[in-house]
C-alpha cells in the first residue's frame, strides 16, 4: 500500500517505554491521555504490537479508538501512514511501547527510530 502523504502533519507525540513489562506504562499512558482530554485537546493514542486489553484501557481514557502498531505484522509503511493519519487529527499523539525498551523484535525502540 504505497500512499503519498502530502507535506508534514505537525502534532506533538510523546513514546512511553520501560525497561520492562509491568512496569506502569499503560497506567501512565491513560493518564496522560485523561489529563489531556479533559483539558480539552484531542488525543490519540497508539499500543504497539497486537493487545486485547491495554487499547480498551486506553481507549476509555482517552475517547478516541486506539490503533495497534505492529512493524512484524502490519509494516513500517502502514505504521507512518497511520501514525500521519493521526497528526492531521489530533492535538497530542502517546505511543505507548510493548514489554522493554529493547525487547523483541522488532522492540520498542525500533518504533520509536520509525518516527523519528
Amino acid at each position: 500500500m504505497t500512499t503519498p502523504e502530502p507535506a508534514v502533519a505537525h502534532c506533538p507525540a510523546l513514546f512511553l517505554a520501560a525497561p520492562a513489562s509491568g512496569q506502569g506504562k499503560t497506567t501512565i499512558t491513560a493518564a496522560l491521555a485523561r489529563y489531556h482530554r479533559d483539558l480539552g485537546r484531542k488525543v490519540r493514542v497508539f499500543k504497539m504490537g497486537p493487545d486485547y486489553l491495554d487499547p480498551q484501557i486506553l481507549q476509555q481514557a482517552s475517547g478516541q479508538p486506539v490503533t495497534q502498531l505492529d512493524l512484524w505484522m502490519a509494516g513500517t509503511e502502514y505504521c507512518r501512514h497511520q501514525f500521519y493519519l493521526a497528526a492531521q487529527q489530533a492535538d497530542l499523539i502517546l505511543v505507548e511501547g510493548a514489554m522493554g525498551l529493547f525487547d523483541g523484535e522488532p522492540s520498542s525502540a525500533d518504533l520509536a527510530v520509525t518516527f523519528n
